[in-house]
């Protein structure tokens, strides 16, 4: 039986669907200003359990979009 990861199809998609443009993602200036606010106040101790979900989130959403581009570029370097 092969192990996978729960995300594994979503990466898949996004990195065979249009590879230049997963690698071009950034994400928007106010998500970056959301997620290090998030982090200052995890950092300080001052962080609701909503916040943490929130900020877990986003960490999730990074460590996909990071799979995701290394899987574009495999993709690409293939063609």
């Amino acid at each position: 039986m092969t192990v996978t990861h729960p995300f594994d199809d979503l990466i898949n998609f996004l990195a065979n669907m249009a590879p230049e443009q997963v690698l071009a993602f950034r994400p928007s200036e106010a998500t970056i200003k959301r997620v290090q606010w998030l982090l200052d106040h995890e950092k300080a101790g001052d962080i609701t359990a909503e916040e943490h979900d929130e900020l877990e989130r986003y960490l999730l959403q990074e460590d996909l979009m990071v799979i995701a581009k290394a899987r574009a570029r495999l993709q690409l370097f293939r063609s």
